[in-house]
């Protein structure tokens, strides 16, 4: 139907639910000490890594401090693909606190402190090979979306296309949907083609860097309050290679229809964290922590490629037959605003005698709450705020989880200067069992949507172990965390809401191991 090579600009692609997770999560990372203990330090404090969680935890360093962090993680699952493999070193962290004595009565100390460390690492890896598709193949929902209101979109008329989305648009001009037309001319619907399987492969590199400005206090060594002012860089990057089985209805024999997705999101986000630590009992080492963190506020710029290549044949302007169709798309860039769930930190811990510390806490984020808006421009094109996407909001309500987080920690000193530490931590899932990828609401981004993918995952479980040599001055921890998490895949959306999920998911594990580094000097 269409020669050659195409290009098509248009000007925004889709953001989603999927997209919300992934800014409204975290992973666990900081110094090995804090993760040595599963992150539950907020009632502890005097850890560079307490101030992402209660930023009052800084208001019981009595010395100075800095700490730097590295780690090697292992995907067992992943492989070599895109430049990326199951190994990945990171560098985590870099932080320190000044701690200045006031030497009064009341107001004891006030430190000051900054910390860097990975909010989140996106390195990894997603596949799965030769599975049945029933039948289905992802045609079948590009038809699906040629159709609106109105009735059947005519994908060969420029008015038209602009109301569907890229992928439709590729799958039209690459013939993987014949239009079908009564005897007027006018279009009565799209036949798809059927599938036999389907491989898939993505990855992601880069991640979500945080950089923590913190203030702290400590009055009359029972109440420790602070405040961490957030800055975060946004560098994700991922590339998507999926591939269908066709079947030609002739002779039932196996054609391969390929497509990829490339796609770099960037920006700059920023949040506020209030914290306080009381010790209720004078005479007793028990403390209770309680911290609010604001949503995060980020401004996000995405831009998209997508390739598409058929088995079909056509004839190209000199009147070569071509024995496969292909198509490109580069939507351009697009900016949109996204803003975080509020987070709400509960934490308790004490200490027995100078041999063993421990923490509990719990953490509540109500992901179905995350938003985008996009910006919004008087008619001298001066920013005048950002137009809320009520559509997406709404998918938000209906797929997304109140997230939990629970953290266990545990310290034991073994030796003068040896501690150990165990750790345990626990986040709910984050979306609904039977959440889907709606491309079929009023969300203005949805029509400009690159991918049919989404991996609706579940609840993660974390393990950590960890140990540590502490000296006059210098000190070394070093940890071990075992990541557990699954999710289910889907490569694409068929059904409604009495059968929301018609092809069937691909488990697949997500689970790592990591290992981490921490030097540090105190004084």
């Amino acid at each position: 139907m269409v020669p050659g090579l195409l290009a098509v600009s248009l000007p925004l692609q889709a953001q989603d639910i999927y997209k919300m997770e992934m800014f409204s999560g975290e992973d666990l990372n900081g110094t090995a000490r804090f993760v040595g203990m599963g992150g539950a330090m907020s009632g502890l404090g005097a850890d560079i890594s307490t101030m992402g969680t209660n930023p009052a935890g800084m208001g019981l360093y009595r010395r100075s401090d800095v700490a730097l962090t590295g780690s090697v993680g292992v995907q067992p699952n992943a492989r070599e693909f895109f430049d990326i493999n199951k190994a990945r070193a990171s560098f985590d962290q870099l932080g320190f606190v000044y701690s200045a004595p006031m030497g009064g009565d009341g107001l004891k100390f006030v430190n000051f402190g900054f910390n860097y460390h990975k909010r989140r690492n996106m390195k990894n890896f997603i596949g799965a090979d030769n599975v049945s598709t029933g039948g289905l193949s992802q045609s079948w929902q590009m038809m699906d979306l040629s159709y609106v209101n109105t009735g059947w979109l005519d994908l060969s008329k420029d008015d038209d296309r602009e109301y569907t989305t890229p992928l439709t648009l590729l799958g039209y001009d690459t013939q993987m949907l014949e239009m079908q037309t009564d005897a007027d001319g006018k279009v009565t619907g799209y036949l798809p083609v059927d599938a036999d399987h389907y491989n898939y492969k993505r990855v992601q590199w880069g991640g979500i860097q945080q950089y923590d400005f913190n203030l702290s206090m400590n009055w009359k060594d029972r109440i420790y309050a602070g405040l961490t002012f957030g800055v975060h860089n946004v560098n994700v990057h991922s590339y998507t290679d999926y591939s269908e089985m066709i079947i030609n209805p002739a002779d039932n024999s196996l054609h391969e229809y390929y497509t990829t997705n490339e796609e770099a999101l960037t920006g700059t986000g920023y949040d506020l964290k209030l914290g306080v630590i009381i010790r209720p009992v004078e005479e007793s080492p028990l403390r209770l922590g309680f911290a609010v963190h604001t949503p995060t506020f980020y401004n996000l710029t995405s831009s998209q490629y997508l390739y598409m290549k058929s088995p079909f044949s056509h004839v190209d302007n000199g009147g070569n037959d071509i024995p496969y169709t292909e198509a490109g798309l580069d939507p351009g860039e697009n900016e949109y605003n996204l803003r975080t769930p509020w987070r709400f930190n509960f934490s308790m811990a004490t200490t027995v005698g100078n041999y063993l510390a421990l923490n509990a806490e719990y953490e509540y984020s109500n992901y179905s709450s995350a938003q985008v808006r996009y910006p919004s421009y008087d008619s001298y094109y001066y920013y005048t705020g950002g137009e809320k996407d009520r559509a997406l909001s709404d998918e938000a309500k209906r797929f997304m989880n109140g997230v939990s987080t629970v953290r266990l920690g545990a310290e034991l000193r073994v030796a003068k200067g040896a501690y150990v530490r165990a750790g345990y931590n626990y986040v709910s899932a984050p979306f609904k069992k039977d959440a889907y990828l709606n491309l079929f609401t009023a969300s203005p981004s949805y029509y400009y949507s690159n991918n049919t993918d989404y991996v609706n995952l579940g609840a993660i479980n974390r393990a950590t172990l960890g140990f540590g040599l502490r000296g006059k001055h210098f000190y070394a921890d070093m940890a071990y965390q075992y990541q557990i998490q699954k999710g289910d895949l889907y490569t694409f959306h068929l059904g409604d809401d009495a059968d929301r999920n018609r092809l069937s998911a691909k488990t697949v594990d997500l689970n790592r191991h990591n290992v981490m580094l921490t030097l540090g000097y105190k004084f």
